[in-house]
C-alpha cells in the first residue's frame, strides 16, 4: 500500500482497517437473503440499486466472538478488481490518513491463524489496528 487513507473499523473488541481505495461506500444494515448451503460467514445477498451482492459477516470470518451491546453496525461496500461484495461490521470508527512507513509488517502468526490475512499494523501502542489483505481473507477456504 502507498501513501493513503484507512477506513477503521470494529469486530468485536478488535480494530481493523481497509485501504479506503477499497470501500466504495457505507451504509446502515439491511436485511439480506440467505443463500442455501453458503459458507457460514456469508449472511447472504442484497440487492443494491439493482445489483446483486453477496453479504459477508466479517466478525464471523475472522472468528471475532460476539458483537459488543454498544455496537454500531454498518455494511462496506467494497470493490475487489471488478467485483463488489459487502461487509457486515460492527461499527466504523475513523478514515485516517497514514504514510506506507507508518504501517508496520504483520506478525508471523503461524499456520491456520488469520495472519495470511494480516497485511501490517498501524497505529498507537493502546490502539492497534490490523490491516485487512480483503483479496486473500476472501480468497481463503474456511477459517480453521
Amino acid at each position: 500500500m502507498s501513501d493513503g487513507q484507512l477506513c477503521a473499523f470494529w469486530l468485536g473488541a478488535q480494530e481493523y482497517a481497509l485501504d479506503i481505495m477499497r470501500v466504495e461506500e457505507i451504509l446502515n444494515p439491511q436485511p439480506s437473503t440467505p443463500v442455501p448451503e453458503a459458507p457460514d460467514f456469508v449472511e447472504g445477498v442484497l440487492d443494491l440499486r439493482g445489483i446483486i451482492l453477496p453479504v459477508v459477516d466479517l466478525r464471523r470470518r475472522l472468528g471475532a466472538g460476539r458483537a459488543p451491546s454498544r455496537a454500531k453496525p454498518k455494511l462496506l461496500v467494497c470493490r475487489i478488481g471488478n467485483r463488489k461484495i459487502i461487509l457486515r461490521v460492527d461499527g466504523v470508527s475513523e478514515v485516517v490518513r497514514v504514510k506506507r512507513e507508518e504501517i508496520r509488517p504483520a506478525p508471523q502468526l503461524g499456520p491456520g491463524a488469520h495472519g495470511a490475512y494480516i497485511l501490517g499494523v498501524w497505529g498507537p501502542p493502546l490502539r492497534l489496528k490490523l490491516l485487512i489483505d480483503l483479496k486473500a481473507l476472501l480468497r481463503s477456504g474456511p477459517r480453521a
